[in-house]
């Protein structure tokens, strides 16, 4: 065999993830998504190598944040659909560098499904709906759930505290033996806000601050499960600036209770803060710094 033929000895180290992302209306979900997939502006001195979206949904979710997003424009919000089977599907495989050249590092590959707000809402205030127990035994399949907050809303942290305790009530329903230990990630959208951005590096300390009867529910969950819980902040959009950063989000609407709707301001220098590592977290388990700083 010639050297050109030779194939690439280096290696991927995979990883995977079957997930499922939930909160209510005004999370963010199909945003965090979307501008994932579409991974704006990428900083070159980041860990991370390429996003790489597959399939029809995958394109879709580009299209998106492309065509919607880069406008200034609202996303549709995703819709309670008639059964879990016809909800989307999205496949996203993550490529992370490595520091030795011997390795090509690791990749993140994802299957994630975006439940409407509306399914949230419903484990509060329906009962008995067969619908949400359909939804409910699809969670059951997922190695881990995604589980976004608009922080601005933290004077719904009671009412999420109830939605989440019926969640995790229907998680331990599990009639597999041995039960899995799954990880489920908190993650505090919108933290370009100003009040959220000056501590986007300690999550605890908002979470702590704004929503301390979640994560009291999540806590003894974990305690009882043994299932891993673990805390981040995100930004779809990012911050304008350095030394007197501004949010790159433009507000339509803030409201005392739901919280805050926003579209980016200035898509030429739009770069999102904290998608990735909580996705790293729900596959390997571990936190990475690095990931966490940016």
């Amino acid at each position: 065999m010639a050297f050109w033929e030779r194939k690439d000895p280096r290696k991927y180290k995979e990883e995977n993830a079957n997930l499922r992302v939930i909160g209510d209306r005004t999370a963010g979900k199909t945003t965090y998504m979307a501008v994932l997939a579409y991974w704006p502006n990428a900083n070159p001195d980041s860990p991370v190598q390429a996003v790489v979206p597959i399939g029809d949904y995958g394109q879709e979710l580009i299209e998106k944040a492309r065509d919607i997003l880069e406008q200034g424009l609202e996303l549709e919000p995703t819709g309670l659909d008639t059964t879990p089977e016809s909800i989307k599907d999205y496949t996203i495989s993550i490529n992370l560098k490595n520091e030795y050249s011997w390795q090509k590092g690791m990749k993140l590959n994802i299957n994630c499904k975006d439940y409407s707000g509306e399914f949230f809402r419903d484990l509060l205030y329906k009962a008995g709906d067969p619908r949400l127990d359909d939804y409910l035994e699809d969670c059951l399949l997922a190695s881990g759930i995604l589980f976004l907050i608009d922080g601005t809303a933290y004077k719904k942290d009671t009412e999420y505290a109830m939605g989440m305790e019926k969640f995790l009530l229907g998680l331990d329903r599990s009639e597999l033996n041995p039960r899995p230990k799954r990880r489920i990630a908190l993650v505090i959208t919108k933290c370009e806000q100003p009040e959220l951005w000056v501590n986007r590096y300690q999550p605890n300390l908002i979470v702590d601050s704004r929503f301390p009867q979640v994560k009291q529910k999540l806590e003894n969950w974990s305690k009882n499960t043994g299932g891993g819980v673990n805390y981040f902040l995100t930004s779809a959009f990012g911050v304008l600036g350095s030394q007197y950063p501004e949010p790159n989000s433009r507000k339509l609407e803030r409201h005392r209770l739901e919280g805050t709707k926003a579209v980016i301001k200035d898509p030429k220098h739009w770069r999102p803060f904290g998608l990735i590592s909580p996705i790293y977290w729900l596959c390997t388990g571990k936190r990475h710094k690095q990931l966490d700083q940016i």
